[in-house]
């Protein structure tokens, strides 16, 4: 018998044995990429139309992104090779900052 409140993972889902995790990446990445929309329409409003805080949500979906990020590189042992490039990319963004 199947426990209704918790069924067996399937793919891509956490808890599952094919790519654990990339659904709710998926997910996250979503509702980020949602708030970046909001703030550009809004030229950089912090508060949206509907009196939304953008920047309180922006602080809670990028919080989401690094998780869902951090335990899909981790579950699916891809962590040493993703930080490398993630500190090369870093340090690139960082260049491209400075020179303006």
């Amino acid at each position: 018998m199947t426990d209704r409140a918790h069924p067996p993972a399937g793919p891509y889902e956490i808890g599952s044995t094919t790519w654990p995790g990339l659904a709710k990446l998926a997910e996250e990445a979503g509702e980020l990429v949602q708030i970046l929309a909001k703030l550009v329409g809004a030229s950089g409003r912090e508060t949206y139309y509907d009196g939304t805080d953008l920047r309180a949500r922006l602080i809670e979906e990028c919080a989401d992104v690094i998780a869902a990020v951090t335990f899909f590189t981790e579950t699916n042992a891809l962590g040493p090779a993703v930080d490398e490039r993630a500190g090369e990319k870093l340090a690139l963004f960082r260049r491209w900052h400075a020179e303006g």
